[in-house]
C-alpha cells in the first residue's frame, strides 16, 4: 500500500501546477480542503489563491470596521474567516458569512433591521441586550394582540442561482402565552412572486406520561432547536436567479386579535436551502425510536370499517366485539370553529385526532348502531384522550350519559383532569374548581398505551336491541362554565367490562 500510495505521488508531482489548480478550482472548498491533505504538490496547488478566489463571491458587501482585523494571510484565510462565524456589516444592523460547502452567501437581519409593530412603544416590546449574539440587542413581546415582523434584504446581496430559505431567529420567554394558537402566518416575496405558509412558534407537549410526545398540527411549519442555543422557524423558500428582482420581503404575522407575551426576537436568517439525502429526512409521521402513544392491539386484531372512522376487534378473552370511533366521527359542539384536526408524533389508531384550542362550551357526542355489537353483553363506553401541557380549565364537571335505542341507561358526572389550572382570564373565580375525591366524580385513568380513558357509562346489549346506542359529555347544568383548552381526543372505545372493573 505505501508503494502505491508513493508511486501516485510521483505521477500527481508530474502534473503541472496550472493543471492542478485548475481542476481544483472546479471543485468545492470542502473537496480543496481534503485534496491538501493528499501530498505535498497537491497541498501547494490547493492552498493557493487561484483556487481559492473561485471559491469567494465576487460581490462580498462591505464589512464593519475591525471585523477582519487582523487581515487574513491568504485568500484560502479570507475565505475561512468568512465562513467560521456571522460579521457584521456597516451600522451593525446586519450580519453575513459564507457556508463552506460552496461559498454562498447567508446573512442575519437584527431585530433592530425588522420593521416589528409597535416595537418601539414599551407597553407592548421592550428591547434587551443579548450577551450570545453578534447583535447588541433584541426584542421582547410584551404584550400584542397584534403581531407583525417584516423583514427585507435586496436580492442582488443574495447569491445567484440559489436556493434560499428564510428562518425566524428567536428564543420563548418564562411565562409567555398565546403563542401556541392561532398558529401564525408567514410569507416569502420575491419578484412578484409570494409564498404564504402557516407555522407555530410553540411546540406543545402532552401533560401525561409520554412528556417528549409533542402535539402537532397537520401542514403547519414548526421550529427546530440550533445549536447556539436559540429556536428557528422556518417561514418560506425562495430562489434567487441573478439578483435583478428588487427586494426579498418576509413576514410573520398572528393578526386575529389574540393577547400574546414572551417572544424574543434576535433576527431573521436568510442562507441556502440544504438538500437532505433521503435517509436524513425526517417526517412528524415517522414512529420515532422510542414508544410513545401506541395502539393495544397489533395491527393484525384490529380493522378499520369501510368509512374509515371506526375500528374494531374482538376482546382477547372473551371473543365479543370491540370499536372505537374516532374523532372525525364524533360530533362536537362547534366542531368548524372551535376544534382543530391535528396529528401526534406518536401512534394513534387514526391519522388524525382532534383537539380543543379554548372555549368555554364542551360538548363530545358519539354513537352506533346496536346491531352491531355483541348480543347479552355488558358493554362500557371510554372517551380516549391526552392533555397538552398549557392546558387549563378540564377541571371542569361534566355530566355524560349512555342511551340505548332512545332509553336513557346510565348518568353520571366526569371530569377529564381534576388537576388543571383555571385559564389567566378567568378573574372572577377566587379558586381553583375542588373536584371531588370520593368516587362521586369518575376521573380518568391511564392506559398501557400512554393515552388517558373516562369512562362515560355502561350499558347492557341484548339481541333484541334496536336503534342506536348514544353516548354524550357536556356541561353540567349546575356547573361554571369556564373557559378551557388543551384536550386532545383520539375517540370513543366500547368494549366489554370486565367483572370487578
Amino acid at each position: 500500500m505505501e508503494e502505491e500510495a508513493a508511486a501516485a505521488a510521483c505521477e500527481i508531482a508530474r502534473l503541472p501546477e496550472e493543471l492542478l489548480v485548475a481542476a481544483l478550482s472546479l471543485t468545492s472548498p470542502r473537496d480543496a480542503c481534503r485534496a491538501a491533505a493528499v501530498c505535498r504538490d497537491f497541498r501547494a496547488a490547493a492552498d493557493s489563491d487561484a483556487v481559492w478566489s473561485r471559491f469567494l463571491p465576487r460581490d462580498l458587501p462591505r464589512l464593519a470596521d475591525g471585523e477582519l482585523s487582523p487581515p487574513p494571510p491568504s485568500t484560502k484565510g479570507l475565505f475561512l474567516r468568512l465562513s467560521a462565524a456571522p460579521l457584521l456589516l456597516p451600522h451593525e444592523l446586519t450580519s453575513m458569512w459564507l457556508e463552506r460547502e460552496k461559498g454562498r452567501k447567508c446573512y442575519m437581519l437584527s431585530a433592530r433591521a425588522l420593521q416589528i409593530t409597535w416595537g418601539d412603544t414599551p407597553r407592548y416590546w421592550r428591547w434587551i441586550p443579548l450577551t450570545d449574539s453578534r447583535f447588541k440587542e433584541g426584542a421582547e413581546l410584551l404584550s400584542v394582540c397584534w403581531l407583525e415582523i417584516h423583514g427585507k434584504i435586496l436580492s442582488k446581496m443574495l447569491s445567484r442561482n440559489t436556493n434560499y430559505a428564510a428562518y425566524l431567529v428567536y428564543r420563548i420567554a418564562d411565562r409567555s402565552y398565546g403563542l401556541d394558537f392561532p398558529f401564525q402566518e408567514a410569507s416569502v416575496s420575491i419578484g412578484g412572486s409570494t409564498t404564504t405558509r402557516q407555522v407555530g412558534s410553540v411546540e406543545r407537549r402532552l401533560k401525561r406520561r409520554c412528556s417528549h410526545a409533542l402535539v402537532l398540527a397537520e401542514d403547519i411549519e414548526h421550529p427546530q432547536k440550533r445549536s447556539d442555543g436559540w429556536m428557528e422557524l422556518k417561514l418560506g423558500e425562495l430562489y434567487n436567479e441573478e439578483g435583478d428582482d428588487g427586494e426579498v420581503c418576509i413576514s410573520f404575522r398572528e393578526t386575529e386579535g389574540h393577547w400574546k407575551r414572551g417572544l424574543v426576537v434576535q433576527g431573521i436568517e436568510i442562507r441556502p436551502k440544504k438538500t437532505l439525502t433521503s435517509n436524513c429526512l425526517a417526517c412528524s409521521h415517522e414512529k420515532p425510536s422510542y414508544s410513545l402513544l401506541t395502539t393495544s392491539r397489533s395491527s393484525k386484531e384490529e380493522i378499520f370499517l369501510t368509512d374509515g372512522l371506526t375500528s374494531m376487534w374482538l376482546d382477547m378473552e372473551t371473543g365479543f366485539k370491540c370499536y372505537m370511533l374516532s374523532a372525525r366521527a364524533l360530533q362536537l359542539a362547534n366542531s368548524t370553529d372551535t376544534w382543530r384536526l391535528i396529528s401526534l408524533t406518536g401512534a394513534s389508531r387514526f391519522s388524525e385526532v382532534i383537539e380543543l384550542p379554548a372555549c368555554y362550551e364542551l360538548v363530545i357526542c358519539g354513537k352506533i348502531p346496536c346491531k352491531m355489537l355483541s348480543g347479552n353483553t355488558n358493554y362500557a363506553a371510554y372517551i380516549v384522550f391526552v392533555v397538552v401541557e398549557d392546558s387549563f380549565g378540564l377541571a371542569t364537571i361534566l355530566d355524560a350519559s349512555v342511551s340505548v335505542g332512545g332509553s336513557l341507561c346510565t348518568t353520571r358526572q366526569v371530569c377529564f383532569d381534576s388537576t388543571s389550572s383555571l385559564s389567566a382570564d378567568e378573574h372572577f373565580v377566587e379558586d381553583n374548581i375542588e373536584v371531588p375525591q370520593d368516587g362521586s366524580v369518575i376521573l380518568p385513568q391511564e392506559r398501557d398505551d400512554g393515552w388517558m380513558e373516562l369512562e362515560v357509562g355502561e350499558f347492557f346489549h341484548n339481541e333484541e336491541c334496536n336503534g342506536d346506542v348514544c353516548f354524550s359529555v357536556l356541561e353540567a347544568e349546575d356547573g361554571r362554565w369556564l373557559s378551557k383548552r388543551g384536550l386532545v381526543v383520539q375517540g370513543i372505545e366500547i368494549r366489554p367490562k370486565k367483572s370487578g372493573c
